[in-house]
C-alpha cells in the first residue's frame, strides 16, 4: 500500500506538465506506466509530494512513425507496442527484441519505452540497445526541446541526462541500411528478469566486409558501455571465428568492475560478458540482410 499521501495532476498537455514540474518543485514524480514507480511508492522507497501523470497525454506521445533515415518512437509507447510493430520489424528488429525480453505480457501492455529509459536501471533492456544504435532522446522543457545523444544520456547508476523540469517525448533510432544484422542476447535468472548481462550487436557488411558494427553491453560495469576501440578496428575486415574471439575477449577485459548482485558475483559477470557477446555477435552476423 501507498505508505504517505500524495497530490495527484493529470495535465493535457506537454506543455501542462512541464509547467506543473516547475511549479510544483523537486519533491515531483512523473507517472508514466508506473512499472517502477509504483512499487517503489508502495514499498517506501521513495514518497514524492506531488505525482505527475501522463496518462491523458498518450494520444499525442504513443506513436510509432519512419521519419526520413530515422524512426520516431513516442515516449508513452508501450513495450508490447514496440516489440510489435512491423515497421521497427523490418528497420530496427534489435529494438523488437530488446521489447519482447522486457518483463512479464502485463508489464509489457503497460510500461512505456520512455518511462523505462527516463527511469535507467541499468539492467534494464533498452539501454544497451539504444547506445549500439546511437539513439537519440528528445527532452522538453519550458526553454523549448533538446535532442539528447545516448551516449550522453546515461549518465550514472539511475541518472540521466534529463533536467529536473524536463520529459522525455521521444526516441529516435535509425533505419538500419541494407547488409545488416543485429541481435540483442540477455542473460537472466528467470523469465521475465532484469538482465545479468545484457549485449547489443549491430553489424553491417558489405561484400562480407564490415563497413560498421556497434556492440552495447550492460552487467560489465555500474552502467552499460560501448566498445568503441575494437569497433574502430573492426571496420574493413571480415569477421570470422578468430575476430568474434578477440571481440569477445576485449568485451571481458573491459568489464573490469561489474557490480556484485544476489545471484551473480563480479567473476561471473564477466565471464557471462564474455559469453554473450559471442551470442549477441555470432546472430547478427547470422540475420545480415541483403
Amino acid at each position: 500500500m501507498i505508505r504517505q499521501p500524495f497530490s495527484f495532476h493529470a495535465p493535457q498537455s506537454v506543455t501542462e506538465a512541464v509547467r506543473l514540474l516547475a511549479e510544483l518543485g523537486d519533491d515531483t514524480k512523473l507517472l508514466a506506466g508506473g512499472q517502477s514507480l509504483m512499487p517503489a511508492m508502495n514499498l517506501g522507497v521513495v514518497a514524492p509530494k506531488h505525482l505527475v501523470s501522463l496518462n491523458r497525454l498518450r494520444p499525442v506521445l504513443a506513436y510509432i512513425r519512419e521519419e526520413g533515415n530515422e524512426i520516431a518512437i513516442g515516449a508513452l509507447t508501450t513495450h508490447h507496442a514496440v516489440a510489435t510493430s512491423s515497421l521497427l520489424q523490418k528497420h530496427c528488429a534489435i529494438l523488437t527484441e530488446a521489447g519482447a525480453d522486457v518483463g512479464d505480457v502485463q508489464i509489457r501492455h503497460r510500461g512505456t519505452i520512455g518511462g523505462s529509459t527516463a527511469h535507467f536501471d541499468p539492467a534494464a533492456d533498452y539501454p544497451p540497445v539504444c547506445l549500439a544504435l546511437d539513439a537519440k532522446f528528445r527532452l522538453v522543457g519550458l526553454a523549448g526541446d533538446r535532442l539528447v545523444n545516448a551516449a550522453e544520456f546515461f549518465l550514472g547508476y539511475m541518472t540521466t541526462a534529463v533536467g529536473p523540469q524536463e520529459i522525455v517525448t521521444e526516441i529516435r533510432v535509425p533505419v538500419l541500411p541494407a547488409g545488416t544484422g543485429s541481435a540483442y542476447a540477455k542473460h537472466r535468472r528467470i523469465e521475465g528478469g532484469f538482465a545479468i548481462v545484457g549485449v547489443a550487436a549491430i553489424v553491417t557488411l558489405q561484400h562480407g566486409v564490415c563497413q560498421r558494427i556497434a556492440l552495447g553491453i550492460s552487467g560489465g560495469g555500474a552502467i552499460p558501455f560501448r566498445l568503441q576501440e575494437i569497433e574502430g578496428r573492426c571496420q574493413g575486415r571480415r569477421i570470422d571465428d578468430q575476430l568474434i574471439n578477440e571481440i569477445a575477449e576485449t568485451a571481458y577485459n573491459a568489464s573490469a568492475e561489474p557490480t556484485n548482485e544476489l545471484h551473480a558475483d563480479a567473476g561471473y559477470k564477466r565471464a557471462m560478458v564474455r559469453v554473450f557477446t559471442r551470442r549477441a555477435l555470432t546472430s547478427a552476423l547470422a540475420r545480415v540482410s541483403s
